[in-house]
């Protein structure tokens, strides 16, 4: 048995450490990003089936060479509800990678699983209901509870047209909820035309709800550039993100994309550096803990 002073060096250390990868690290936060390899079982129902790798060590080596130094990894949805593939991640690379697993409402996970999921770096709940009916949210009653537990905010993927049904629920229920892709607002509306961004910004008066700047090819980047002063005016940077959605798959949308490629939209529509530095650094640090 470790002696008190020998815990206490110990303690030390790993806070040492941790310290000097911190200082080690580029400041940015990419803050929605997947990461699969082949070989990996689909759901029968995935949308998507890639033929390509996208390893956490490609996206972290490629992150880094654009200045960004930790990622949120995000469950893609064509992987459903095995998250072995994101833990692993999580296991390998504690001090840059935090995960937002999608969890089965039908297998019972025991408060040591819940524990374990927090010590590997799980920081929130992923809902990827995009094309999918909504969850009979009865069946989420106990993982929800757990999420307000543990302060987690609910990732929510799914239809601008939607929020106004399930946002206000998550809502009413307590939670934190991070919706990506620039509001997910319907491409062929535009973001002033379709109803539920409306919703969306009026959200932004609760304090909880973040948006995260990705993806803007889902969208378009015209009607993303469109949407952005008006999340700002809307959020603040005090509740934006900015995300590669790296690797830009499952879009059909855009086929030239580039990790820098998102960054330059983003420092495009977003011109002044300070509230750039808020969206990259602050805003993510306090949300996720890095």
């Amino acid at each position: 048995m470790l002696s008190r002073r020998a815990l206490l060096a110990s303690s030390l250390a790993a806070t040492a450490r941790a310290t000097a990868v911190e200082a080690a690290l580029p400041p940015w936060i990419d803050t929605h990003t997947h990461v699969f390899v082949r070989g990996l079982k689909l759901t029968t129902d995935a949308r998507y089936a890639p033929n390509y790798d996208a390893s956490w060590q490609t996206l972290l080596a490629l992150a880094e060479t654009n200045g960004v130094g930790r990622a949120v990894v995000l469950q893609p949805s064509f992987l459903g509800f095995d998250n072995s593939y994101l833990f692993e991640a999580l296991k390998a690379e504690p001090d840059r990678l935090c995960g937002v697993p999608w969890i089965s409402p039908s297998i019972e996970t025991s408060p040591a699983e819940w524990e374990e999921m927090a010590r590997l770096g799980v920081r929130g709940l992923r809902f990827p209901i995009y094309g999918l009916p909504t969850p009979q949210w009865s069946a989420y009653r106990d993982m929800l509870a757990e999420a307000l537990k543990r302060d987690w905010p609910i990732h929510l993927y799914v239809e601008c047209r939607r929020l106004p049904e399930i946002l206000s629920m998550l809502l009413d229920g307590g939670h934190r909820v991070v919706i990506p892709h620039y509001g997910t607002f319907d491409r062929t509306l535009g973001p002033l035309r379709d109803p539920g961004f409306k919703v969306l910004l009026e959200a932004a008066e609760t304090g909880r709800v973040w948006v995260v700047m990705s993806g803007a090819y889902r969208v378009g980047p015209e009607r993303a550039a469109a949407a952005t002063p008006m999340l700002l005016k809307a959020f603040g940077p005090e509740r934006l993100m900015w995300g590669s959605d790296w690797p830009h798959a499952d879009t059909g949308l855009d086929r030239v994309t580039t990790y820098p490629k998102t960054l330059k939209w983003f420092e495009t529509w977003v011109p002044d550096e300070a509230a750039r530095r808020t969206i990259l650094v602050d805003t993510p640090g306090r949300l996720y803990g890095f």
